[in-house]
């Protein structure tokens, strides 16, 4: 993919009548880390003849770097130039204190299949006193970046079916999805996931009531105030995941209801 825009907190380079360039390039292979750098904590055992891994952790947060200029095929070359006032709106977009969306588009104007929560520390680059270019160090705040999201629905009207969802993540391992629950049947409501051997249990459901549940927030709600949810949840948030075999959630109910399932997906990428 030949990127040449990119999308950032809803408006795109494009809007400002720039495009992503290169303005010092090598000849040769170009090496780009794809994050997602592991750090592996061992002890020694056996004299020394033998290590056990003790934990894990990621060591950084993706970085990566890249310059942007006029669009030359908007611009006559007399008008390259980048004005202070252009810089300006420039830099306010795009030097943020937080973390924002970011996500790249290629020449045929396809959107990256990822995206990264981003902010940007700006570089410029000159020829004599000429402001030409700009160089950006995109920062984030994880190890990866994020496909687009997933939704999975199902109607558990025969409670004796159960689905399978598969999980498209490069990480093995959890992941908490926002799920909706609409009640099609009064009492107690078990959601199993048999990959990851979990249940959900809600008690004293109704038929009608919307129940959702943010893994990622750990937060449950529900459409009817009568319903004293905190005290009827057992506090075990839906989890999808894989393995190295399996990408495979068989989901099955205990109660007819349907089910909306949503998910980012995480990506082990650099754009």
């Amino acid at each position: 993919m030949y990127a040449i825009d990119f999308e950032y907190d809803g408006q795109y380079l494009s809007d400002y009548g720039f495009i992503i360039c290169e303005f010092d390039s090598s000849s040769g292979t170009d090496i780009a880390s794809a994050g997602s750098m592991i750090t592996f904590n061992k002890v020694s055992r056996n004299k020394g003849r033998q290590f056990s891994l003790v934990s894990t952790q990621y060591d950084e947060c993706i970085r990566t770097t890249f310059d942007i200029c006029k669009n030359p095929d908007e611009y006559d070359y007399e008008d390259v130039e980048i004005s202070n006032d252009e810089y300006r709106d420039l830099i306010r977009w795009l030097n943020r204190r937080e973390f924002l969306k970011f996500q790249v588009f290629d020449d045929n104007k396809e959107r990256d299949t990822c995206y990264y929560d981003a902010s940007f520390n700006v570089d410029k680059i000159k020829v004599g006193e000429i402001l030409y270019g700009l160089r950006l160090t995109m920062e984030t705040n994880k190890p990866f970046g994020y496909g687009q999201e997933q939704t999975a629905s199902y109607n558990f009207a025969d409670i004796t079916k159960s689905y399978l969802l598969s999980d498209i993540s490069d990480e093995i391992g959890s992941t908490y999805p926002y799920v909706t629950i609409t009640c099609n049947a009064d009492g107690d409501l078990q959601i199993y996931n048999e990959l990851e051997d979990c249940t959900t249990l809600i008690k004293n459901c109704k038929v009608g009531e919307v129940i959702t549940l943010d893994g990622d927030a750990q937060i449950i709600t529900t459409t009817y105030s009568s319903h004293d949810i905190c005290n009827d949840f057992n506090y075990e948030f839906f989890r999808i995941g894989n393995t190295i075999s399996t990408r495979n959630n068989r989901i099955s109910v205990s109660k007819p209801c349907k089910i909306e399932i949503k998910y980012s997906p995480i990506i082990k990428d650099t754009p």
